[in-house]
């Protein structure tokens, strides 16, 4: 049986990480060691977490996601680490199906909710061309506009797949790796503090990258960072290493700032909470804090319209915006969106 230790990196969230570490244990069908690296710089947040981790290391400052790991790894005696925020909760054997896999880096699919619906979207590598392809969708409404259908087909192209696939990038929210590839690469680079440091791991490992859909886990969405002041010049400032890194950053400086309701047409239409006029085998729902759906977690079929109680619960947002789309044509059919203080009203679009 394959060894395997859980490294969860937390940051002022230890009620969090408490439930990824019981959730990931009672899936589990082994033996699992959980090490836990808190950032928080706070003796309150540590306690919390002693006794429920095997392992729990105080870092005397904040050493990012990327430190943090790298300062986990050498207390895990696993030969897979799964690494994971403190705002993941684990379905049933999750953690062993990506073990299996046998790669080297092996991710879940990911949800929004508990009943596993809502489908998160495919993570992005930022490579030099899909900045280029930004670039001009931010110069040109109709290069905005094919583009927007072409990363709709990428989502459902994903969320349709059914079996380990061999993919180019994984969301850093939960990757299990081999020891030794972790290793071999040299760890996680610490210049990205926060964001871009996946990316960056996932275009130096050597081997292969899988993506596991029997493996399902769900992510509260950016728990930690979303309650850091630092977290906006952070990103900024890892984007420009990893561009300046990987290329793209030249290109990136050609970036025009849209509002956010330039960047794509929207269509008209406000539809109730009841079931939607199309067959449900022919539409995608999705919903995006972002009007232009430049992602956008999503499901299969229009028997969920709604958005449930635990999603509203942990999103830090005041307004989401929702749309059915045609699967096969990319039309959208119908689109709305729902304000946080409306609660189980939509507004118009």
């Amino acid at each position: 049986m394959t060894s395997i230790s859980l490294l969860v990196i937390n940051y002022h969230s230890a009620s969090l990480a408490a439930d990824a570490i019981r959730t990931a244990r009672d899936t589990s069908s082994g033996p699992l060691q959980t090490v836990v690296v808190d950032n928080s710089d706070d003796p309150v947040e540590v306690e919390a977490l002693r006794g429920i981790a095997d392992v729990v290391i105080a870092a005397p400052r904040n050493l990012g996601y990327a430190g943090g790991i790298n300062a986990g790894r050498r207390s895990c005696d696993g030969e897979v680490i799964v690494v994971s925020n403190p705002d993941v909760q684990f379905g049933e054997h999750a953690i062993d199906r990506l073990a299996d896999a046998g790669a080297a880096v092996a991710g879940p699919a990911l949800f929004w909710d508990e009943a596993h619906r809502w489908m998160l979207p495919p993570a992005d590598l930022q490579t030099r061309s899909e900045v280029l392809d930004r670039v001009f969708a931010s110069r040109s409404r109709t290069w905005a506009g094919r583009r927007g259908r072409r990363r709709f087909a990428a989502r459902v192209a994903f969320w349709s797949i059914d079996k380990p696939t061999r993919v180019r990038a994984l969301s850093g929210a939960v990757m299990a790796v081999r020891a030794a590839a972790l290793d071999a690469a040299g760890g996680f680079d610490e210049r990205f503090a926060l964001y871009f440091e996946e990316n960056d791991f996932l275009r130096r490992v050597r081997g292969e990258v899988v993506y596991v859909p029997a493996a399902r886990c769900r992510h509260l969405y950016n728990q930690s960072a979303a309650g850091s002041s630092e977290a906006p010049a952070l990103y900024a400032q890892s984007e420009e290493r990893y561009l300046r890194k990987w290329g793209g950053l030249f290109a990136k400086r050609f970036e025009q700032h849209r509002p956010d309701s330039l960047n794509q047409p929207s269509a008209n239409g406000r539809i109730g909470e009841a079931a939607l006029p199309f067959g449900s085998d022919s539409v995608v729902i999705e919903a995006s804090p972002l009007r232009s759906f430049e992602t956008a977690a999503g499901h299969f079929g229009n028997d969920v319209v709604d958005i449930p109680d635990d999603i509203w619960s942990t999103y830090r947002g005041e307004v989401l915006y929702l749309r059915a789309v045609d699967r096969r044509s990319g039309r959208v059919l119908h689109s709305w969106a729902k304000d946080r203080s409306l609660r189980g009203r939509t507004m118009e679009r």
